[in-house]
């Protein structure tokens, strides 16, 4: 039985639909955009009452949504896959910490950068909110990247790629930019190009975000 996965090109969608490739999972992908116009975004409210994506239906048709726990389900659902620590795996914790930290910390401040209308009605204020909604991103990139300095690699957690290495290369591709990421983050760049050498995510990356990025 498939999955269906609600989303689209370049926005947060991206780490499930490159998973759900990875495991190997069926899947159908639908594309819809939580920033369209009015129409769109029912559309979207329809199965999300948050409008957003990623928004997954399981097989039995029940839904999930947040990317993050959507990349741990996974994990955990097909750990043949090799993606995500065991429970009992001295990893684990350092695992969970930082995907619940790339959530909570800086994958939420596009919550603001997406629709700053939505934190103040003045539109006067909305550029000095984005301005600080990348500051505060690029803070928290800089907290990682210091916790990761020293550590060995090649990937986050050690030899194997895992689902860590998969949202924190998504969201290096985002705004304030590759570039800034680069600059902030040289602990965990060689992790990230390893990452999306990979053929599967590159094919998946490929689908979603222009070369030049």
């Amino acid at each position: 039985m498939a999955y269906t996965l609600y989303g689209k090109a370049g926005f947060g969608s991206v780490c499930v639909e490159a998973a759900l490739e990875l495991v190997g999972a069926d899947y159908e992908f639908v594309e819809v955009d939580p920033l369209g116009e009015a129409d769109e975004q029912r559309r979207v409210r329809a199965i999300n009452p948050v409008g957003q994506v990623p928004t997954l239906v399981l097989p039995d048709d029940s839904v999930m949504t947040e990317s993050a726990a959507i990349l741990i389900w996974l994990g955990d659902r097909y750990p043949g896959a090799g993606l995500a620590p065991p429970i009992d795996a001295p990893e684990r914790a350092e695992y969970l910490r930082w995907m619940l930290f790339l959530a909570s910390s800086i994958y939420s401040t596009f919550t603001i950068s997406d629709g700053p209308e939505r934190f103040h009605r003045d539109s006067a204020t909305h550029a000095g909110l984005l301005e600080m909604a990348d500051r505060r991103r690029l803070d928290m990139w800089t907290v990682m990247n210091d916790a990761f300095d020293g550590v060995p690699g090649p990937f986050l957690l050690g030899e194997s790629l895992s689902l860590l290495d998969i949202y924190v290369a998504m969201m290096s591709r985002w705004d304030p930019g590759r570039a800034a990421f680069v600059s902030a983050c040289p602990a965990l760049l060689p992790a990230v190009e390893l990452t999306e050498a990979d053929p599967v995510v590159a094919e998946v990356w490929a689908r979603n975000f222009r070369r030049e990025h």
